[in-house]
């Protein structure tokens, strides 16, 4: 018995087959790319190459769906690798715990059958969607899943065509004012966010910048991760765009 045995029912054993020798590149391990990155080690997909510099903290375990007290302080890729292990141990996890700066986002894209952007720092996700699409790559976008309770408001679309998401707005005006046109699937939520709160302690983030708080729930992080891992699927599987 395969821990693939009941997906096979959906797709078939020829094409749980083509998943594991597929490669999927995911930059970003928040509760998006967390929940993307299970979702395709269950489904059977050979090999992850993951891109987060950051480590679990206690304030990730309301929506990290590999955040628990014992993996609080260690870093995202070693705790998804360990997670990857005991789901398929075939499974192949390669990680960097570099920072993607903006400028150098064309260093940290590897060889891959498809890629899932789920960053969410504009400067960094603006410079990757740019060698993403420069470099015709096959992606998807993850944008603001922060301050919404409604998961049934997410929806897939054309980036161009999105609408209600502050985070979706910045990247297009970008985009624009660097003359970009390329398209590309995007992940967004219709529902207004909750503002962000000040941050009391008012400690940068480590370079250089005072962030508020966002509010978030695991209903719409998790569920965006769930829709970002089902376009992979499909992508790698019929070859074609959701």
């Amino acid at each position: 018995m395969s821990f693939t045995e009941r997906t096979a029912i959906i797709y078939g054993e020829e094409q749980l087959q083509k998943l594991s020798r597929s490669t999927v590149a995911i930059f970003g391990l928040g509760g998006v790319g967390a929940a993307a990155a299970v979702d395709l080690i269950r489904c059977g997909v050979g090999k992850l190459i993951v891109t987060d510099f950051d480590a679990v903290q206690e304030t990730n375990l309301n929506r990290l769906v590999f955040g628990f007290s014992d993996t609080v302080g260690k870093n995202k890729v070693a705790v998804l690798a360990d997670v990857a292990r005991r789901i398929n141990p075939a499974a192949e996890i390669v990680g960097s715990t570099a920072f993607m700066r903006g400028n150098d986002a064309d260093a940290h894209i590897p060889e891959a059958d498809a890629y899932i952007d789920a960053i969410d720092s504009l400067n960094p996700k603006v410079n990757l969607i740019i060698n993403l699409l420069a470099a015709k790559k096959s992606f998807i976008s993850g944008f603001g899943t922060a301050g919404r309770r409604d998961p049934t408001r997410l929806m897939v679309a054309d980036v161009w065509k999105t609408h209600g998401c502050p985070l979706a707005y910045l990247v297009r005006k970008r985009l624009r004012a660097r003359d970009i046109p390329g398209r590309f699937p995007a992940i967004y939520s219709t529902e207004p966010p909750v503002d962000p709160i000040e941050n009391p302690d008012q400690n940068d983030d480590g370079r250089g910048r005072i962030r508020k708080i966002q509010g978030s729930t695991p209903f719409v992080p998790q569920t965006a991760g769930h829709i970002a891992a089902w376009w992979v699927v499909e992508r790698l599987l019929k070859g074609t765009e959701k």
